[in-house]
């Protein structure tokens, strides 16, 4: 795992750039959250695998939420910047934005159904083999003789 770190700038304050960019952190299996800065600027801190967090970056530059006024992709930095925690997303957002983490709420929402669909279909090809298994123990039987 690791921790990079990276700023947008451009019209990204009040247009909901920090809930869509917190709903991208969730589908890339991330950890982290955006937050805005007195200069207006937004920070994003994730952590997670190398390879996630370069797709979810590039993703960031080529998908920017409606709203958003040409936003500025900053150099991406790869380092020690602290402990990125999920609670720090719940803590990016304040108490009259919560209308505006909806689409958050669906990604985990996502996320979650998905991964529980895949599950599903898992023990669904196990039991089909399992069913499968004796018949096909006692033609090996035979195939032997």
């Amino acid at each position: 795992m690791v921790i990079a770190r990276f700023y947008i700038k451009n019209g990204v304050q009040g247009v909901g750039y920090r809930p869509f960019i917190l709903e991208q952190i969730f589908n890339f299996n991330l950890n982290g959250a955006p937050k805005n800065l007195l200069d207006g600027r937004v920070e994003v801190v994730v952590e997670g695998r190398k390879e996630d967090i370069e797709d979810f970056y590039e993703y960031l530059e080529a998908k920017m939420p409606p709203a958003a006024r040409n936003p500025g992709l900053g150099e991406i930095e790869f380092g020690d910047f602290g402990v990125v925690d999920r609670r720090d997303a719940a803590l990016s957002l304040n108490l009259n934005q919560w209308n505006t983490a909806i689409p958050v709420v669906i990604a985990i929402n996502k996320n979650v159904m998905s991964l529980g669909e895949q599950m599903h279909d898992g023990f669904e090809r196990m039991n089909t083999t399992l069913e499968a298994l004796p018949e096909r123990i006692a033609q090996a039987f035979k195939d032997i003789k």
